[in-house]
Protein backbone atom coordinates (compact mmCIF):
# COMPACT_ATOMS: atom_id res chain seq x y z
CA UNK A 1 0.00 0.00 0.00
CA UNK A 2 1.27 3.49 -0.90
CA UNK A 3 0.84 5.94 1.05
CA UNK A 4 1.11 9.73 0.29
CA UNK A 5 4.01 11.91 2.59
CA UNK A 6 3.00 15.15 2.92
CA UNK A 7 6.33 17.08 2.56
CA UNK A 8 7.01 19.83 5.02
CA UNK A 9 9.12 22.77 3.21
CA UNK A 10 9.94 26.44 3.66
CA UNK A 11 11.32 28.40 0.79
CA UNK A 12 11.71 25.28 -0.88
CA UNK A 13 14.17 23.16 1.61
CA UNK A 14 12.79 20.07 3.29
CA UNK A 15 12.28 20.70 7.11
CA UNK A 16 11.71 17.50 8.28
CA UNK A 17 13.88 15.79 10.84
CA UNK A 18 13.63 12.51 9.39
CA UNK A 19 11.22 10.14 6.62
CA UNK A 20 8.65 7.40 7.52
CA UNK A 21 9.94 3.80 8.19
CA UNK A 22 10.08 1.63 5.26
CA UNK A 23 9.88 4.80 3.30
CA UNK A 24 10.68 5.36 -0.50
CA UNK A 25 10.91 8.82 -1.63
CA UNK A 26 11.65 9.81 -5.39
CA UNK A 27 13.36 13.17 -4.72
CA UNK A 28 12.27 14.74 -8.39
CA UNK A 29 14.44 18.57 -7.06
CA UNK A 30 18.15 18.44 -6.27
CA UNK A 31 19.14 20.77 -3.77
CA UNK A 32 16.51 20.17 -1.57
CA UNK A 33 17.70 18.80 1.48
CA UNK A 34 16.22 15.59 1.21
CA UNK A 35 19.45 13.44 1.16
CA UNK A 36 21.09 15.60 4.45
CA UNK A 37 18.14 14.62 6.05
CA UNK A 38 18.97 10.60 5.69
CA UNK A 39 22.74 11.53 6.11
CA UNK A 40 22.25 13.20 9.51
CA UNK A 41 19.67 11.87 11.63
CA UNK A 42 19.68 8.79 14.08
CA UNK A 43 18.26 6.40 11.30
CA UNK A 44 20.21 3.70 10.04
CA UNK A 45 19.68 4.07 6.05
CA UNK A 46 20.29 3.28 2.40
CA UNK A 47 20.63 5.77 0.32
CA UNK A 48 19.92 5.13 -3.43
CA UNK A 49 21.46 7.67 -6.23
CA UNK A 50 21.82 7.68 -9.77
CA UNK A 51 25.74 8.40 -10.13
CA UNK A 52 29.07 8.05 -8.65
CA UNK A 53 29.80 11.76 -8.79
CA UNK A 54 26.78 11.93 -6.22
CA UNK A 55 27.85 9.26 -3.78
CA UNK A 56 31.35 10.93 -4.05
CA UNK A 57 30.35 14.42 -3.96
CA UNK A 58 28.46 13.04 -0.03
CA UNK A 59 31.46 10.63 0.85
CA UNK A 60 34.36 13.48 -0.04
CA UNK A 61 32.86 16.71 0.80
CA UNK A 62 35.00 19.86 -0.31
CA UNK A 63 35.28 20.83 3.33
CA UNK A 64 37.25 18.16 5.60
CA UNK A 65 36.49 17.11 9.03
CA UNK A 66 37.93 20.16 10.93
CA UNK A 67 36.11 22.29 8.25
CA UNK A 68 38.98 23.30 6.39
CA UNK A 69 38.83 23.12 2.48
CA UNK A 70 39.95 20.17 0.55
CA UNK A 71 39.87 19.34 -3.30
CA UNK A 72 40.03 15.67 -3.26
CA UNK A 73 42.42 13.88 -6.05
CA UNK A 74 40.76 11.39 -8.03
CA UNK A 75 42.94 8.57 -6.69
CA UNK A 76 41.95 9.99 -2.99
CA UNK A 77 38.17 8.99 -3.93
CA UNK A 78 37.69 4.98 -3.23
CA UNK A 79 34.09 3.39 -2.79
CA UNK A 80 34.01 2.43 1.18
CA UNK A 81 34.38 4.45 4.12
CA UNK A 82 34.31 8.22 3.82
CA UNK A 83 37.20 9.70 6.12
CA UNK A 84 35.04 12.62 6.46
CA UNK A 85 31.75 11.11 7.86
CA UNK A 86 32.52 8.51 9.53
CA UNK A 87 29.28 6.76 9.62
CA UNK A 88 28.92 7.02 5.46
CA UNK A 89 29.63 3.95 3.36
CA UNK A 90 29.66 4.64 -0.43
CA UNK A 91 28.99 1.94 -2.04
CA UNK A 92 30.08 1.78 -6.19
CA UNK A 93 32.03 0.69 -8.72
CA UNK A 94 33.83 -2.57 -8.64
CA UNK A 95 32.45 -4.98 -6.16
CA UNK A 96 35.94 -6.30 -5.12
CA UNK A 97 36.77 -9.28 -2.66
CA UNK A 98 38.63 -6.20 -0.40
CA UNK A 99 35.02 -3.88 -1.08
CA UNK A 100 33.14 -6.51 0.11
CA UNK A 101 35.24 -7.57 3.15
CA UNK A 102 35.15 -3.80 4.17
CA UNK A 103 31.35 -3.59 3.64
CA UNK A 104 30.90 -6.48 5.83
CA UNK A 105 33.68 -4.92 8.21
CA UNK A 106 31.70 -1.96 8.27
CA UNK A 107 28.12 -3.75 8.66
CA UNK A 108 29.58 -5.48 11.84
CA UNK A 109 30.46 -2.07 14.24
CA UNK A 110 27.99 -1.09 16.23
CA UNK A 111 26.30 2.43 15.67
CA UNK A 112 24.60 4.14 13.21
CA UNK A 113 25.24 3.55 9.94
CA UNK A 114 24.77 5.07 6.33
CA UNK A 115 25.21 3.43 3.57
CA UNK A 116 25.06 5.72 -0.20
CA UNK A 117 24.80 3.22 -3.45
CA UNK A 118 24.30 3.48 -7.18
CA UNK A 119 20.85 2.37 -8.28
CA UNK A 120 21.54 -1.66 -9.33
CA UNK A 121 21.87 -0.97 -13.06
CA UNK A 122 24.36 -1.80 -16.00
CA UNK A 123 27.20 0.44 -16.89
CA UNK A 124 27.64 1.36 -20.47
CA UNK A 125 31.58 0.57 -20.13
CA UNK A 126 32.01 -2.33 -18.65
CA UNK A 127 28.51 -4.25 -18.89
CA UNK A 128 29.48 -5.01 -14.91
CA UNK A 129 26.57 -5.12 -12.74
CA UNK A 130 26.67 -2.90 -9.29
CA UNK A 131 26.21 -4.47 -6.18
CA UNK A 132 22.79 -3.96 -4.20
CA UNK A 133 22.65 -3.77 -0.85
CA UNK A 134 20.41 -6.21 1.34
CA UNK A 135 20.41 -5.77 5.25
Amino acid sequence: MITKLDIQEKDGFLIMEDFPANCIFNKVKTGCGATTIALTNSENYIIAVPTTELIENKCYPIKDADGSMKFWKKHERKAGLSPVISNLFGLYGNFTYELKRKLKDYLSITGIKKIICIYNHRTTKTNQKYPSVNL
